[in-house]
């Protein structure tokens, strides 16, 4: 596989329960002061993020709500990490540089967008730039080791997405 999006990914319910959850006052948002390595940060605003699972266990009460659901979906056999991130608009920020969640060939990371908006996730694929659309409710999965990179909106003041790293079941890659 090297990509794969799957639109509608979760059923309405469920994904109405981690949007509202995400977007409330109540949940522990942590800012990053760069979206990747220093050497390659283009956001100089960094962005914040909520994190779900983390050294080989749930990071907060939430995860059994919202992640176990999407789990068996995922066909995951383990988890690496999974962590929501906001973005908020910016003046001055155009993009994040490229990068790799975790340098492993046998892990997927899948995107879960939570808000439709102008945003772009740019999958680097052999010399191809692929644009991948940010829209609410689309899972994109990917090999791990495969160099990405987002655009950042400009269209609206708050992106939201999920970030999972994981080994998948009977999957070669």
């Amino acid at each position: 596989m090297s990509y794969k999006i799957i639109d509608n990914f979760l059923n309405k319910n469920l994904f109405l329960k981690i949007s509202d959850d995400l977007t409330g006052e109540n949940t522990p948002w942590f800012l990053r002061k760069q979206d990747v390595d220093s050497k390659k940060a283009k956001n100089k605003n960094g962005y914040f993020s909520f994190c779900y699972y983390n050294n080989h266990r749930p990071d907060h009460p939430l995860y059994y709500q919202h992640i176990e659901p999407i789990l068996k979906k995922l066909n995951v056999l383990s988890l690496v990490q999974v962590r929501a991130n906001l973005v908020l608009k910016s003046e001055d920020t155009i993009e994040c540089g490229y990068h790799i969640d975790y340098n492993s060939n046998k892990t997927t990371t899948g995107i879960l967008f939570l808000t439709e908006c102008n945003a772009k996730t740019v999958l680097k694929i052999d010399k191809d730039e692929i644009l991948i659309d940010n829209k609410e409710n689309r899972m994109l999965l990917f090999n791990t080791s495969i160099l990405h990179k987002v655009i950042y909106q400009t269209d609206i003041k708050r992106r939201y997405i999920i970030n999972f790293n994981f080994l998948e079941k009977d999957v070669k890659h």
